[in-house]
């Protein structure tokens, strides 16, 4: 086949699982340097690719009706596209597509007939990261080519903007950037969390423990838990951050602070894409785990592990019930030996 010239890849579901996509899109860029690479993703995730150099278009698919988005790629005239994620609206579009070269999980029976180059991956059984299987993808294209050029790249990129709010936000507020611990309590619901009080009382002794200003952040939609938890919360060194514009006004209060800790959410690995200390609270299912989910890739990051040694966790339940004063101290004590940590 003759040189690549035209790519789209596609990854239209949460926050975490977008930027566990990155290295792939960095990858397709190096592999094919000369090839325009489009990307399609969601309204909400626009912000955290539109940046990134190596990507030369971003489609939200929301943005059109079905009819609109299949015009659109096949105007295109991509000679590879790429799922990373299968859903119903993803296969049409490969297929409306008429790439040549089909790429995807085959995950689904219409996948057979869609992906001509499809990859087995089981994903389900959690052998690897996210952001592993989603490469596998990327070296189906050219595994000899692929495993020369390898390099990984997890970056995101923010605007002088995004750092004039957070910088705002902490002279506001007096906060104190290199005493800063950000929390993101609030999750989507895809693995398993602690309580707001739980997460009130592992504030509340930290700041018994260490002189330390912690912010708390959410999304708008959760602004009355956030304000609920809060009011929980005994002491004037804790701050909320409530993000009502782009994920990456909320990634420069992340990148202005010492130490994030979060479960297994979107705006973790936005820290981990910003190279912060993390420290993270994550299941024990291998569908949850940090080997499937955890940070891409793994660098400064702590991982506590409530069940990690339990046989009775209760998985039909969103909140940890091996959660105990024990695991709480873990947590407690490392946050603040990193929050000691010279850097």
């Amino acid at each position: 086949m003759n040189e690549i010239k035209k790519i789209v890849v596609s990854r239209t579901d949460k926050i975490g699982d977008l930027v566990l996509s990155i290295p792939s899109f960095y990858m397709l860029k190096k592999l094919y340097p000369k090839a325009e690479l489009t990307v399609l993703v969601r309204k909400y995730n626009y912000d955290i690719v539109k940046n990134l150099s190596y990507i030369d278009r971003v489609i939200k698919v929301d943005e059109y009706d079905e009819k609109e988005l299949s015009e659109i790629i096949k105007s295109i005239g991509a000679d590879v596209f790429i799922a990373l994620y299968v859903d119903k609206l993803v296969l049409k579009l490969a297929k409306d597509s008429k790439a040549p070269i089909r790429i995807g999980p085959l995950s689904k029976i219409k996948s057979f007939f869609i992906f001509n180059r499809g990859v087995y991956q089981k994903r389900s059984k959690s052998l690897k990261n996210e952001a592993e299987y989603n490469l596998d993808l990327i070296r189906k294209l050219d595994k000899n080519r692929f495993d020369k050029y390898f390099e990984i790249e997890n970056r995101i990129c923010l605007e002088e903007e995004n750092r004039k709010k957070a910088e705002k936000f902490y002279q506001d507020n007096r906060i104190r950037a290199e005493k800063t611990l950000v929390i993101n309590p609030f999750m989507g619901g895809s693995a398993k969390n602690i309580t707001d009080e739980q997460y009130a009382d592992l504030i509340n002794r930290l700041l018994k423990k260490k002189d330390m200003d912690i912010v708390i952040t959410a999304h708008i939609s959760d602004r009355e838990r956030a304000e609920k938890l809060l009011s929980m919360i005994d002491g004037n060194s804790v701050y909320l951050y409530i993000n009502e514009g782009s994920v990456l006004d909320m990634a420069g209060v992340i990148e202005r602070a010492k130490l994030y800790f979060g479960g297994s959410t979107g705006p973790t690995h936005i820290a981990g894409a910003l190279g912060k200390i993390i420290v993270a609270i994550y299941p024990n299912k291998p569908t949850q785990h940090p080997k499937r989910w955890g940070v891409y890739p793994k660098r400064d990051v702590t991982y506590i592990i409530p069940d990690e040694n339990q046989k009775d966790e209760d998985y039909s339940t969103k909140i940890f019930t091996t959660y105990t004063d024990e695991i709480r101290e873990r947590i407690v004590d490392k946050i603040i030996e990193n929050m000691e940590r010279e850097i």
